[in-house]
């Protein structure tokens, strides 16, 4: 079972990825480099609500989607279904 926060950061990537956004384009609107957009989503940690709250507005989503489960990326998706599961 995930832990909060690796399913916080699997979403903030899910919904980053359904919205066609490069890291870089999200890093850049919230004013950080890429190598720390990248920590976000790479390491699970406790966010503030503000913090996500900006990060879902830089993508283009609701902060309601950083927390709900069973999200995948798109890169997960595709090798789930490769798998033929």
């Amino acid at each position: 079972m995930e832990t909060n926060e690796l399913q916080v950061s699997r979403n903030i990537k899910s919904c980053r990825e359904r919205t066609g956004m490069t890291q870089e384009a999200i890093a850049n609107i919230l004013g950080i480099t890429k190598q720390t957009y990248l920590s976000i989503e790479n390491n699970p940690m406790n966010y503030s609500i503000n913090k996500l709250n900006s990060i879902a507005n830089a993508i283009g989503c609701n902060i309601d989607e950083f927390f709900l489960q069973n999200q995948f990326t798109n890169s997960e998706k595709n090798n789930k279904y490769k798998r033929g599961k």
